[in-house]
């Protein structure tokens, strides 16, 4: 495995790490009660002895003293906790504006995570940019002005190209989205829903008034060919009043040729 490439996986690794701990930190100091890592440690604690399948496999809680030593797996595995067997349910992500969206990211930041951790050649460094890509855009989606400021997406956004480029993929290769999507280039700056929206309006805006242009051109096309017939229908009449006064002239012409010779002959 070329070291670019390790060294970026690496790199995905912390990053999900990193944003992991923002969402989980930011879900958990937004619901009711305690919002101290202790108090956090303590629910992770108690859902273990509720839920131990569902929390078998967990990194070592001791000595746990800040947030930055929390990993992705404890994060997620908080923040995706279905709590069905839970005493006091916290639903973290129920909790949110868009739930669904929450969990998606969530999810694809999670896959990004593992996909890296265990990456051991050149394909799976590769394809755990391609993962971080699409995980920022979900990110994007689920926490764009919450959890995230648009900054911090700025940022991530730039790095998941910079992985892209690293490990040789400059486009996401499994991404589902529609080719005319692939094609259009991104903005480097995450897009506001009322951005999509004010960019949707203006859109109609400027293809009604181009579809009312056409009208009014087509119009003023018929006018003119109306005009060019009439004008054609008038050149044609004006040849035949020019030959019927020369033709009247021709015969007053011969008339007095006629009665000129008679007065000569008598």
């Amino acid at each position: 495995m070329p070291d670019e490439t390790l060294q970026a996986a690496f790199e995905i690794k912390t990053t999900c790490d990193e944003i992991s701990r923002k969402l989980l930190r930011w879900h958990w100091e937004k619901k009711p009660g305690a919002h101290s890592l202790n108090a956090l440690l303590e629910h992770i604690a108690q859902r273990q002895q509720e839920s131990p399948e569902y929390y078998e496999r967990m990194p070592d809680l001791s000595g746990k003293t800040s947030w930055s030593q929390l990993d992705t797996t404890l994060c997620m595995r908080v923040l995706l906790d279905p709590e069905k067997d839970a005493a006091r349910p916290l639903d973290l992500l129920g909790n949110t504006e868009h739930p669904g969206a929450a969990r998606r990211a969530c999810n694809a930041v999670r896959t990004a995570r593992n996909e890296a951790a265990h990456a051991s050649d050149r394909t799976a460094g590769t394809q755990a940019a391609i993962l971080f890509n699409e995980a920022v855009e979900a990110l994007e989606e689920g926490y764009a002005g919450t959890a995230l400021r648009t900054t911090e997406l700025e940022q991530y956004y730039r790095m998941a190209e910079d992985f892209l480029d690293r490990c040789g993929a400059k486009k996401p290769l499994a991404s589902a989205a529609p080719e005319e999507q692939k094609a259009a280039p991104r903005s480097a700056r995450p897009r506001s829903e009322g951005q999509r929206k004010a960019s949707g309006s203006g859109s109609t805006s400027r293809s009604r008034s181009a579809s009312k242009g056409r009208r009014n051109t087509g119009g003023a096309g018929r006018k003119d060919a109306n005009s060019r017939r009439k004008g054609s229908g008038k050149r044609t009449k004006k040849p035949r009043t020019n030959y019927a006064v020369l033709g009247l002239l021709a015969v007053l012409l011969a008339v007095g040729l006629l009665l000129r010779w008679f007065g000569m002959k008598g």
